[in-house]
């Protein structure tokens, strides 16, 4: 029986070019060749690694390491003070004190009022009423309006209260920022909220859309509709939901209570067929009307 050439004290089952026998099909799958491998890859890593050194220099080497990170290349590499430059800063800080003046003109300066935000924010300081609270006129103390119309606090009742920075930065956010929603309004209290009917929707629905019919008249429109098609749909004769303008309303919205233009359809038929090309809802939603005169190009 002929061993490994390779020192690993198998049977040799494969010989190579170069004469040699070994355990495997290549050198490199052979035991003692793979720990050859790790030890030199461990090396490279750690060029420390192998090397042996004294006890002293080992109590030495502790001694200055101790507390510190290793490596300036690591990214958590920290350098610590000696207990000397440790002891010299505190020395250094005793004493020095911040004067009340220094820390009311830092406050001052930190503090939002009414002429900075109008300065900054002028879309913010047109849509939302504010005031300074007359019960603290040194301290300048902002005070807005409840969103909820049935709170003593409300722009209906005449009420203020002093909202907090974070409702501040918030409804600033809502409204001047590109992604803004119109949201984040001014509530008083956690009841207000619950109870307000604008709580937690984009928008407000209560607006002026400058439409040319009333919410009551479409649902007339509506209903008188899916009640002359039998609430079926004209498309696939299922059950029908909803009611489709054959011109549409954003291009011309004197026709949209007109029920000779339009007709029932189910959900489905209404996205798929019914909005569809120069009429899908994307193509709709970057058209604005303008009007000159009586008519809407």
């Amino acid at each position: 029986m002929k061993l490994c050439d390779y020192g690993c004290g198998q049977e040799a089952l494969f010989q190579f070019k170069n004469g040699k026998w070994c355990c495997s099909e290549s050198h490199n799958s052979c035991p003692v060749s793979k720990e050859r491998v790790k030890q030199q890859m461990n090396r490279k890593n750690n060029p420390n690694l192998g090397k042996k050194y004294s006890f002293e220099r080992k109590q030495k080497i502790s001694k200055t390491l101790k507390g510190k990170m290793v490596g300036k290349k690591n990214p958590f590499y920290k350098k610590t003070h000696t207990e000397k430059t440790k002891k010299q800063m505190r020395l250094k800080k005793l004493g020095k004190k911040l004067s009340k003046e220094t820390i009311e003109k830092m406050i001052k300066s930190r503090k939002l009022t009414i002429e900075k935000i109008t300065e900054k924010y002028s879309l913010f300081s047109k849509i939302e009423k504010m005031r300074y609270n007359p019960d603290k006129p040194k301290e300048k103390e902002i005070q807005v309006h409840c969103k909820n119309h049935k709170c003593e606090n409300s722009k209906e009742k005449g009420g203020w209260f002093t909202p907090g920075k974070w409702q501040l930065t918030d409804r600033r956010r809502a409204l001047e920022k590109d992604d803004g929603n119109d949201g984040h309004y001014f509530y008083c209290s956690q009841k207000c909220k619950d109870t307000c009917e604008l709580y937690n929707i984009y928008g407000d629905p209560y607006k002026d859309n400058n439409l040319p019919y009333t919410p009551a008249e479409y649902q007339t429109f509506r209903t008188f509709v899916l009640e002359r098609d039998n609430y079926i749909c004209q498309f696939c004769g299922k059950p029908a939901t909803n009611v489709h303008h054959e011109r549409p309303q954003k291009l011309e919205p004197f026709f949209s209570l007109d029920p000779d233009y339009a007709w029932s359809c189910c959900e489905k038929c209404h996205y798929e067929k019914g909005h569809q090309g120069e009429c899908s809802t994307g193509n709709l939603a970057k058209i604005v009307c303008r009007n000159r005169g009586d008519k809407f190009i």
